[in-house]
């Protein structure tokens, strides 16, 4: 399922940077399941992975009456061969909030947060709705069997394209770019593994209980 978009917070200030100014960005610790010999964070192919940037303040309005809305967040993904070659590859950004105190002659750093998918290609994803729908229909009584059986696959697939939430799995190099309204301010560059920790059409049946999913994700980790 996928996570609501909540408005970023409104805040108080004016202008823009006379220099961009490099950002701070990190995988959140909730997202982190493991680390690599090397240290490199790990995340669930099913959970969200949570990413927050820090910039410094930006300055607060000299004028009355001006305002400026929160951060807001681009971001490029890349996936990382076994030869350090690297892949261009869809990624989509789910901002979670905005903020940061801007007062006084030290501010502290503003901050963005956003959860990142980074998406299963075209036949990966049908591949994994069509198991959803063959494990689906295991679990209807004939009646129900035969009602589903005269629906359109090419319409089921449609229908649930939107609703898969699975990262692709590999090791990825995210370049997280922090805007300022339509200016980027700066960006950075964050890199994660996604661990292949179970399957949407095990964990996203209908009929299957919240606490059972819970409890096949805690399993799987």
């Amino acid at each position: 399922m996928r996570l609501m978009v909540l408005s970023p917070i409104l805040v108080l200030a004016s202008g823009a940077f006379a220099t961009d100014t490099r950002p701070s960005c990190e995988v959140a610790k909730e997202s982190i399941v493991s680390r690599s010999s090397s240290g490199l964070a790990q995340v669930s192919n099913l959970d969200s992975v949570r990413i927050t940037c820090h910039v410094p303040a930006r300055p607060f309005p000299t004028k009355p009456g001006e305002s400026r809305d929160g951060l807001k967040i681009a971001t490029t993904a890349y996936q990382i061969s076994a030869d350090g070659s690297k892949k261009l590859v869809p990624s989509e950004v789910h901002l979670v909030g905005s903020g940061g105190d801007g007062f006084g002659p030290s501010p502290e750093p503003e901050w963005v947060e956003f959860n990142v998918l980074i998406p299963l290609d075209s036949k990966e994803l049908d591949a994994e709705i069509r198991r959803y729908l063959v494990k689906l229909e295991e679990s209807m009584t004939a009646d129900q069997k035969a009602q589903f059986k005269t629906l359109p696959q090419e319409k089921a697939l449609e229908n649930l394209r939107p609703l898969v939430y699975q990262n692709r799995v590999g090791r990825f190099q995210l370049d997280c770019q922090v805007l300022d309204g339509p200016r980027v301010m700066g960006a950075d560059t964050v890199e994660l593994e996604v661990l292949l920790k179970g399957r949407f059409s095990d964990v996203g049946l209908p009929a299957q209980p919240i606490a059972a999913t819970q409890a096949n994700r805690k399993g799987t980790s």
